[in-house]
């Protein structure tokens, strides 16, 4: 079996830095277009409201707006995207409604902080001359433009990937204690293309156990336990078409001989975790968790206990 998990463990210094750039100059474009857009040539004349008028407008709709925001973030966490029923399969469903709410609820929280941003900053900015639509804009845009390089480091949903893990694995009959000394995992292709992965990368979602002789792993669609022996490679690879290029995060891939002959690549995604730099630790600890049970004993004895654990679907 070929290891290579001792191989560098995340992407250049540089590749990272372009990525951010690329990134990061996206959004800083669109925030100046927009701003160029709604400058005062743009913007129709129309008599100011007082100060005061427009400190208490923006702050009543900017209250309004992100108590909304923080509602619904709430409610997509404690109804785990509004997923209700555990006993089948949900996760297909489940990654379409968090990429919708990831969309509408960052949106809502920010017009709230943009407005109230807006509510003293805007009347400092007409001060200066800077008037009309883009007055107004300037903060809001500002506050969007700041937020979603925030947004893209801080994962917002880890903690519906985590109680989704729970609620279905318990479904599925996993106890509270197995649970507690799992590892949140999710699965992907590598070989899968861009247009497959549009709401998520993760085609299955669950955990991931360890004993002598298998690595056990139930989830949302499939469970499986994979020996020692039926491993051919284990490498690590930066997914360039994912977020956690970001972070220069190199993914676990598993290359695994199946009973019937042929190979599969399962590479692997640390879930539940609330920051892009937090991935990339829980990845580096996962690789040398695989590095430590492969250095372990007896493989049959490890496979024996998986099975009776209950834990291991043949």
């Amino acid at each position: 079996m070929e290891n290579q998990l001792n191989a560098p463990r995340k992407s250049s210094k540089l590749k990272v830095f372009l990525v951010w750039a690329l990134v990061v100059g996206n959004i800083i474009f669109w925030t100046v277009f927009s701003l160029w857009y709604f400058r005062p040539e743009h913007s129709e004349k129309s008599e100011d409201m007082s100060v005061m008028g427009h400190v208490l407008v923006m702050t009543f709709l900017g209250g309004f707006f992100l108590m909304a925001g923080v509602a619904g973030y709430l409610l997509v966490i404690f109804t785990t995207g509004l997923t209700f029923d555990f006993s089948r399969p949900a996760w297909e469903d489940l990654k379409k409604k968090i990429y919708v709410a990831n969309i509408i609820v960052p949106i809502i929280f920010l017009l709230g902080v943009g407005f109230i941003v807006s509510a003293f900053l805007t009347p400092v900015l007409n001060a200066f001359g800077v008037t009309g639509t883009a007055g107004f804009m300037l903060p809001v845009m500002g506050t969007f433009c700041l937020s979603q390089i925030v947004f893209i480091w801080v994962l917002i949903w880890s903690p519906v990937e985590k109680r989704f893990i729970d609620k279905r694995l318990t479904a599925l009959g996993v106890t509270r204690e197995q649970l507690q000394t799992g590892w949140y995992i999710g699965l992907s292709n590598p070989d899968r293309g861009t247009l497959k992965r549009w709401f998520a990368i993760e085609e299955d979602m669950g955990m991931l156990w360890f004993s002598p002789g298998q690595m056990i792993y139930w989830g949302d669609n499939e469970q499986f336990g994979i020996g020692k022996e039926q491993l051919v490679k284990v490498e690590r690879k930066v997914d360039a078409k994912s977020t956690t290029m970001l972070s220069g995060t190199a993914h676990v891939i598993l290359h695994a001989k199946l009973p019937d002959g042929s190979a599969r690549q399962i590479r692997l995604h640390t879930e539940g975790i609330k920051t892009m730099g937090g991935k990339r630790k829980a990845m580096d600890a996962l690789s040398d968790r695989i590095n430590a049970w492969l250095s372990e004993g007896n493989p049959n004895a490890g496979a024996t206990e998986a099975v009776k654990s209950g834990i291991v679907i043949s």
